[in-house]
C-alpha cells in the first residue's frame, strides 16, 4: 500500500510537470506516505533536505520520488534516530541520490538496518556527522536548529527520546519535527520554550503520552501532520488534543501531505 502511495504520487508530479515548478521563494514539505514510519522532504529553489528514510522497502521509492520532482542531490540527510521505521531506508537514499552531508544523533544501535546504513555511508564516501549538542545554520535562505537529547540515559523509552529535533525557520513560518520523543524528551522541550510554530510532524506517529496535551498547546500549530497507517493508526486522544490546540491534523495514511511556505503563511497542496 505504502508503495503504491510514493509510486502515484511521482506519476501524479511527472504528468501534471510539478518538478521545479514552485515558485522561487517557496519552500515545499512533502509528508510520503511510508506507512508508520518519516520520510519528510524540505525543497526550495536552492536547497533539498531529507529528514528520516523511512523503512527497508521504502529508500528505493523515496529516491524516485524525489528525482520527479527535479531535485538530484540533497544537500543535508537528517537521520533522527535508528529506528528502523527512520533509518531502514537510508542505505537506498544514499546509493539512489547524491547526498552532500548526514548529520544523526550521538549513539550506536545494533540492528540489521543501522549497519546496512553505516555500510552505504562507507562505499559512497560519506562521513555522517554525529551531533552531541544542539547546532544551528541556515541553508537555502531556511534556518535550521538541530536539539539534541539532554541526557545520556532516559530509561525504557530511551531511544525515541535520543531523537533529534529539528526546528525550521522559513521567513515567518516555523517549522517543528519532533521525531520519535517520548514524555521525558517532551518534558526538556516544554522546559527550553519557543515552541510555537506553523506546522508539527507530531511525534511518534501519534502515540498518545502524558505531556503530549501540553507540548501541542505550547507549539500552538496551524497544521499537524501524523505518519501513521491503517494497521497503526494515531491514537484518538492524540487527534483531539491537536484540535484543541487549533491544529489543523492531516495523516499521511491519507497520502501524502505537502504543506507550501511563501514565509508569511503555510498552505496544503493537493
Amino acid at each position: 500500500m505504502k508503495r503504491a502511495g510514493i509510486l502515484s504520487l511521482v506519476l501524479c508530479l511527472l504528468l501534471a510537470g510539478c518538478a521545479g515548478g514552485e515558485a522561487a521563494n517557496e519552500l515545499t514539505a512533502v509528508f510520503f506516505d511510508v506507512g508508520k514510519a518519516d520520510a519528510i522532504l524540505l525543497y526550495n529553489g536552492e536547497m533539498a533536505v531529507l529528514i528520516d528514510a523511512g523503512e527497508n522497502g521504502d529508500g528505493k521509492d523515496v529516491a524516485e520520488a524525489i528525482r520527479a520532482r527535479g531535485i538530484e542531490r540533497l544537500d543535508l540527510l537528517i537521520i533522527t534516530h535508528f529506528d528502523k521505521d527512520h533509518v531502514g531506508g537510508a542505505d537506498k537514499i544514499l546509493e539512489n541520490i547524491e547526498v552532500a552531508r548526514v548529520l544523526e544523533p550521538d549513539y550506536d544501535k545494533d540492528s540489521k538496518q543501522y549497519r546496512q546504513y553505516r555500510e552505504a555511508l562507507e562505499e559512497q564516501g560519506v562521513a555522517a556527522e554525529a551531533l552531541s549538542q544542539n547546532t544551528s545554520f541556515t541553508l537555502g535562505g531556511c534556518e535550521f536548529s538541530i536539539d539534541v537529547a539532554n541526557r545520556d540515559d532516559y530509561g525504557e523509552d530511551e531511544e525515541n527520546d535520543f531523537s533529534l529535533v529539528v526546528r525550521l525557520t522559513h521567513g515567518e513560518v516555523r517549522f517543528l519535527f519532533a521525531g520519535d520523543a517520548e514524555n521525558a524528551r517532551l518534558a526538556e522541550l516544554l522546559d527550553e520554550g519557543d515552541l510555537a510554530s506553523d506546522v508539527l510532524k507530531v511525534p511518534h506517529h501519534g502515540r498518545y503520552a502524558d505531556l503530549s496535551a501540553a507540548f501541542f498547546a505550547a507549539v500552538s500549530p496551524q497544521y499537524a501532520v501524523i505518519t501513521s497507517d491503517e494497521e497503526n493508526p494515531e491514537d484518538p486522544e492524540t487527534v483531539r488534543a491537536l484540535e484543541a490546540a487549533g491544529a489543523q491534523v492531516l495523516r499521511t495514511r491519507e497520502g501524502a501531505v505537502t504543506l507550501v511556505s511563501d514565509g508569511e503563511g503555510v498552505r496544503a497542496a493537493q
